[in-house]
């Protein structure tokens, strides 16, 4: 079983909150087809419902925190998955060759990271998540 994380920074006001959590969940489902169902979710009437097949947490944490998360599952959990993204992104709104550029010469701190989202099995991103508080 897998587990969906996404730990957002707490000062984030709630329209960039759900901003940052659609533009990682969207970079984590390409990253990582599974993540989704490839047959679709159909009721009754035939609408379809999202096919999200692990359960997804939005946490909060502080700047420090996001940064420190990113350096502990770079350097000591290679088995869990990450994507960040960070003001520099939010700064640059569909400017995507300069966003790319400028993150490409900047050391993560320096992006200000707003938003990071770890997925694996349930048990690891449990374990490296549970300090944070549920976002509200």
């Amino acid at each position: 079983m897998k587990r969906i994380a996404i730990i957002l920074e707490k000062n984030l006001e709630i329209g960039a909150a759900s901003n940052v959590a659609a533009l990682l969940m969207g970079q984590a489902s390409l990253k990582d087809p599974n993540l989704y169902s490839e047959v679709p979710v159909l009721d009754k009437n035939n609408v379809q419902h999202a096919g999200i097949k692990f359960s997804t947490v939005i946490l909060k944490a502080g700047e420090n925190q996001l940064l420190n998360l990113i350096k502990l599952i770079s350097e000591d959990i290679p088995n869990l998955n990450s994507v960040v993204f960070s003001q520099t992104g939010q700064f640059l709104n569909n400017a995507y060759d300069q966003y790319s550029l400028e993150i490409s010469i900047k050391e993560t701190e320096e992006t200000k990271v707003v938003g990071v989202i770890v997925w694996g099995e349930d048990e690891l991103v449990r374990a490296t998540t549970k300090k944070y508080s549920v976002l509200k």
